[in-house]
């Protein structure tokens, strides 16, 4: 887990995909059982809270996209929005992304260039690890090795000790989908962040 000390004080945050779809009664999260979309609706949560926590929003670039949802489901998760609307988050910019992967999306390569030249560290949050946040994080340190990426996360989760986890006629363990998207990241030079440590650098 990279140290606070790689962040700097001032730094860009990006949003993907904090959607109403994904939590709650949202079209996306109505495809599986009962719970599953929690740890998305905790993720959200904690990512209004770091929100809060910003004692300088007035010079934090914030990039949000949004993918293809309607009418409701694709409104922002409002206690985010409630934030980014009634603190002083001016410079907000955002992006349709119809697929996983941000890095290609309208705008994006010409919004992290100036980030580059003002020298600030990229902060990513929001939805899914297994998916976007794996596929758009690791597209964009390939395409900007100079900026420092680092993924927004309240704790990492254990290797699940399940009989899915082992593999056929083993007592070997193999990481779940979470834990290899997260494995993939570090891979490609992504820092994880715990979003406490995050939230106590912003008081």
């Amino acid at each position: 887990m990279s140290s606070i000390n790689n962040i700097s004080k001032r730094f860009a945050l990006i949003l993907i995909d904090p959607q109403n779809g994904f939590v709650n009664d949202g079209c996306w999260s109505r495809m599986f059982p009962i719970g599953q979309s929690t740890p998305i609706l905790e993720t959200f949560n904690r990512i209004a809270s770091f929100l809060h926590s910003i004692s300088n929003p007035d010079s934090i670039p914030i990039l949000i996209s949004e993918t293809g949802f309607s009418h409701y489901d694709r409104q922002i998760f409002e206690p985010i929005n409630n934030e980014l609307s009634q603190r002083k988050f001016h410079s907000i910019t955002h992006t349709f992304k119809p697929h996983t992967n941000l890095s290609i999306c309208p705008g994006v390569q010409q919004w992290l260039n100036e980030q580059l030249e003002a020298k600030l560290d990229i902060v990513i949050g929001g939805c899914t690890i297994t998916s976007c946040v794996r596929d758009s994080s690791i597209q964009m340190k390939k395409k900007f090795p100079q900026l420092n990426f680092l993924y927004m996360n309240y704790a990492l989760p254990p290797i699940e000790q399940c009989e899915n986890c082992l593999k056929k006629d083993s007592n070997q363990q193999i990481i779940s989908p979470v834990q290899l998207a997260y494995q993939q990241m570090k891979d490609a030079g992504i820092n994880i962040i715990k979003n406490s440590i995050l939230i106590n650098q912003s008081l």
